[in-house]
């Protein structure tokens, strides 16, 4: 079986919009990775190919901070999708450690995710209030974490974050 991880090209968006649609059940995540592109707010785009067929997808977009804070650089890991009759075969967890690995070659040095801690838990995220970072006007609990990319980035950064306005219209659709 050839497996190959890469950075998205063209000739992938299509299938990563219906492997997008696929995973999550309808067309809001694939609607959120289509507007971020547009928005040119998707520096890292990550697909896993087997054999041909894109199976896995992440993607990396830009936070900013609700209020000032050093300069830090954060980035929201999402959406995470893998098609579903490929899930629980390992292809998850290697997409996202290859999203974490390109986003740390890119600078990031927080990445925040907002998902299960237990499966996140495993690649080193810890929820993000325990860091004194939390999302504007929102309360997620454990489930919005981070993992630092940078040494000592974390005990720099505290307050509130935004994820990109393209995340905004997902309650609109």
């Amino acid at each position: 079986m050839g497996v190959m991880v890469c950075e998205e090209q063209r000739v992938h968006i299509s299938d990563i919009r219906d492997l997008v649609r696929a995973a999550f059940g309808q067309n809001d995540e694939a609607r959120l990775v289509d507007r971020l592109r547009d928005a040119g707010a998707l520096p890292v785009s990550m697909v896993l190919v087997v054999d041909g067929e894109v199976v896995a997808h992440a993607s990396a977009s830009p936070m900013s901070w609700g209020s000032r804070t050093a300069e830090i650089l954060v980035w929201a890991l999402a959406p995470v999708s893998v098609k579903p009759e490929r899930q629980r075969q390992g292809f998850g967890s290697r997409i996202v450690r290859a999203t974490i690995d390109r986003c740390r070659s890119a600078g990031v040095e927080i990445l925040t995710v907002l998902g299960n801690p237990n499966y996140y838990g495993r690649f080193g995220f810890t929820p993000a209030s325990q860091h004194s970072l939390r999302i504007v006007d929102a309360n997620f609990g454990d489930e919005f974490m981070v993992i630092e990319l940078s040494e000592g980035s974390l005990s720099k950064a505290c307050g509130s974050l935004r994820w990109h306005s393209a995340f905004d219209q997902l309650e609109e659709d």
